[in-house]
C-alpha cells in the first residue's frame, strides 16, 4: 500500500507539471501528447489504487464472529437474558481498521449488558420482555463506516453520572449545572470515570469508555452517545 501511495504522489506531481507545460506551450504537439499520456496514466493508477485497496477490505462479520458467544456467556454469568442482533455483517472495513475495532466494540457491548440491560424481574415489572436486546448494526454512509450499538435497557442514568463526576472531582458544580444532557453523557469518556458501585471483571475498573474513545480516534473515528 505504501508503494501505491508513492505512485499516486508521483502521478499527481506529473499531472501538475503537465498542466503547467500545457499552459505555456498550448500549441505544442508533443505537450498535447504528454497531456493525453498523463490522462491515461491517471486512469490506470486510479484503477490500481482501487484494486489494492479492495484486497485490504474485509467484511465486518469476521470482527463480530466472537460476539454471540461472548454475549451468551456474559449474560448467563450475571443472571440476565440477552439476545444479540447483528446487522450489516457484509459491510467492508479496511483490514487495519478491522484489526483495531474489536476491543472497543467489546467494551461497548459489555457495558450495554452490564449497565443497560436490566435483570429479568426488573424488566417484567417495567412492562418489558424478560429478554433484553443488544443490537450491532454496521453500514456504509458516504465515505464512512458507521457502527451502531444499541440496547433496549434502562438508558443512561444522567443524575447518577452527575453524582459520580462530582464525587470523583472530575468537574465542578457550577460547570455541571450549565451542561446540557448531551454534555453530561459525554462525561463518561473522562479518564477514571465509572458509575459502577463495585469493581468487577465486567465493568467498574475505570478504564472503559476513555479507552474506547482513544482507540477509536487512533483509526480516525469518532464516538457519539444518545440515550432515551
Amino acid at each position: 500500500m505504501n508503494l501505491v501511495g508513492e505512485l499516486v504522489l508521483g502521478r499527481n506531481r506529473m499531472i501538475k507539471i503537465g498542466g503547467e507545460l500545457e499552459e505555456i506551450h498550448e500549441n505544442d504537439t508533443k505537450v498535447r501528447e504528454l497531456s493525453e499520456t498523463l490522462a491515461q496514466l491517471n486512469l490506470v493508477t486510479t484503477d490500481l489504487q482501487l484494486a489494492v485497496m479492495k484486497t485490504r477490505m474485509l467484511p465486518i462479520r469476521k470482527a463480530l464472529a466472537k460476539f454471540p458467544r461472548m454475549v451468551r456467556d456474559l449474560s448467563q454469568k450475571i443472571g440476565k437474558q440477552v439476545r444479540l442482533e447483528l446487522h450489516g455483517e457484509e459491510t467492508e472495513l479496511d483490514k487495519s481498521v478491522a484489526d483495531e475495532i474489536g476491543d472497543p466494540l467489546v467494551h461497548l457491548v459489555r457495558n450495554a449488558i452490564d449497565h443497560g440491560i436490566e435483570p429479568p424481574a426488573d424488566r417484567i415489572a417495567a412492562g418489558k420482555s424478560a429478554e433484553g436486546v443488544v443490537r450491532i448494526a454496521a453500514s456504509q454512509e458516504g465515505n464512512s463506516i458507521v457502527i451502531r450499538i444499541e440496547d433496549d435497557g434502562r438508558g443512561m442514568q444522567v443524575e447518577k453520572i452527575k453524582a459520580k463526576a462530582l464525587a470523583k472531582g472530575l468537574i465542578g458544580e457550577a460547570e455541571l449545572a450549565s451542561m446540557e444532557t448531551r454534555e453530561v453523557l459525554s462525561l463518561i469518556f473522562l479518564p477514571g470515570f465509572s458509575t459502577a458501585d463495585q469493581v468487577s471483571d465486567i465493568s467498574g475498573r475505570g478504564v472503559g469508555m476513555d479507552v474506547v474513545r482513544t482507540n477509536i480516534r487512533k483509526i480516525n473515528g469518532t464516538v457519539e452517545l444518545a440515550s432515551e
